[in-house]
């Protein structure tokens, strides 16, 4: 059972209350002021694998940076007995990063012409190209799984089972999220046809000029969803039915800016050499880039240290823009 990316605070919590009775510092501290997220990371012999990453203030983050490393290492300890309720998963890294201040974050897009604002919903990582997925109940678990699956793709999936909190107007949060996301993909069943509310939230996004992804498990488009690039997805894993989702998105005109959006932001935040060297063969599988894209990316080079002192990262980006960029011209 994957472990549930929205369970990062209550895994930090828990472990923060264990160090905290056994007088363990700077643990304590460290678990008890960091803000907290999951990265699914791949998969081991069926084992998901995730990273946990620990944002702490700046204050909190000079006081340990010594000990960072031991720190990282005995947290990732802690919280395994922890993590034991999810036996085909394991945190495999603990990060710990220093929180970036309000004012060094980048900034929001504004809309586009004719386009209203977003709402900027919880449910929504940051720099990720937004997915909506639909799906009948009996299908919930294949959904989550999708979902556990996409992160490394920088795709964040909304699947209403997992991502409304049951205090909220469940209606409401699954109209926000629909507003709100890049894509539609939609996990065909012959049940799915005759669901009424799966028919809404695929008009919905028809009306709205997304794309919208058939993913035919056990069933093939119908109306309007049949002229729509889709793939059978009936006996693939949920990494394999990620990667094709991935591709389609990446090449489709309705969603190739946005996910390369998402892929140069990844590269252009890179935490540390190795995010960036993971970062890059993502981006180098984008066809095609803006100019204002191809600019961030070669600012990153000289902005983030991680960016450009990791090793052949600096050339291989200059190498991808140079073949798929789009420069300003002069004159």
């Amino acid at each position: 059972m994957p472990i549930p990316e929205e369970k990062a605070k209550d895994i930090v919590n828990v472990a923060a209350q264990i160090a905290r009775a056994q007088n363990a510092e700077p643990e304590a501290t460290l678990l008890e002021n960091c803000s907290a997220s999951l990265v699914f990371g791949g998969e081991d012999f069926d084992v998901s694998l995730y990273t946990l990453t620990l944002e702490v203030p700046i204050r909190t983050y000079a006081n340990i940076e010594q000990y960072r490393d031991g720190l990282e290492q005995s947290v990732r300890e802690r919280i395994r007995p922890i993590v034991r309720r999810y036996p085909d998963s394991r945190i495999s890294e603990v990060i710990i990063t220093p929180e970036l201040s309000p004012a060094s974050r980048p900034p929001a897009v504004p809309p586009k012409e004719g386009e209203e604002a977003e709402d900027t919903r919880s449910f929504w990582k940051t720099g990720f190209f937004r997915l909506f997925i639909s799906h009948t109940s009996p299908n919930k678990i294949s959904a989550h799984n999708l979902k556990a699956a996409l992160p490394k793709y920088r795709i964040a999936a909304f699947v209403a089972h997992d991502d409304i909190d049951p205090t909220k107007e469940w209606q409401l949060e699954i109209e926000r999220a629909l507003r709100t996301a890049d894509s539609l993909a939609a996990i065909i069943t012959p049940d799915f046809i005759e669901s009424r509310w799966c028919d809404q939230e695929v008009g919905f996004a028809f009306g709205r000029g997304k794309l919208v992804v058939p993913l035919c498990k056990e069933s093939v488009p119908h109306g309007f969803l049949g002229k729509y690039q889709g793939f059978q997805a009936r006996g693939l894993s949920a990494p394999d039915v990620a990667e094709q989702l991935f591709q389609i998105l990446l090449e489709h005109p309705l969603t190739a800016e946005r996910m390369a959006d998402a892929l140069v932001e990844n590269m252009a935040s890179a935490w540390s050499f190795q995010a960036a060297r993971d970062a890059m063969p993502l981006l180098e599988r984008v066809p095609k880039v803006t100019q204002t894209q191809t600019a961030k990316l070669l600012q990153s080079i000289t902005d983030n240290d991680q960016v450009g002192r990791a090793i052949n990262i600096p050339e291989r980006i200059r190498a991808f823009v140079s073949r798929v960029g789009q420069r300003e011209r002069v004159g």
